[in-house]
């Protein structure tokens, strides 16, 4: 007599959830709602109603548009104050992106005088709004 066929619990899982699949996206069950691969015909699909008419065309004139300024004055950039973040002082406003090797690159100084500077500032847990120091540059000497 031939042993009957015992599944572990996962296939058995495995077997049951595949059923319910199956079924719940037609594959058995209610016939009314179509059989499984079948399109759908695009008469029966609701689409938005056609216009009675088209709508007007606005047809411009080149002639009648205006020309620009050929030079138009450039706005001037207002100077950043101190304080703001990113700009380079003594005491430096961190800001968004900026890490002690940005800041150092920005600011004409190294890394190491910025960490050496702020002994008490983690440099990987600076945020924006953090005030940090930056020793001051040293001028270079010609020889």
């Amino acid at each position: 007599m031939p042993r009957p066929t015992v599944f572990s619990p996962p296939i058995t899982l495995l077997i049951l959830t595949s059923a319910a699949l199956l079924v719940a996206c037609g594959g058995g069950g209610d016939d009314s709602r179509g059989a499984v691969g079948q399109l759908t015909n695009p008469a029966d699909a609701p689409t938005a109603s056609p216009w009675d008419q088209p709508p007007q065309v606005l047809e411009i004139d080149p002639d009648s548009i205006g020309n620009l300024p050929s030079e138009v004055a450039p706005t001037p950039t207002p100077e950043p104050e101190a304080g703001e973040a990113g700009v380079c002082g003594p005491r430096y406003t961190i800001a968004s992106g900026d890490t002690f090797s940005s800041i150092a690159e920005k600011c004409g100084t190294t890394t190491q005088a910025m960490r050496d500077a702020n002994p008490g500032v983690d440099p990987l847990t600076i945020r924006p709004g953090d005030v940090v120091n930056v020793p001051a540059t040293e001028p270079e000497t010609s020889e």
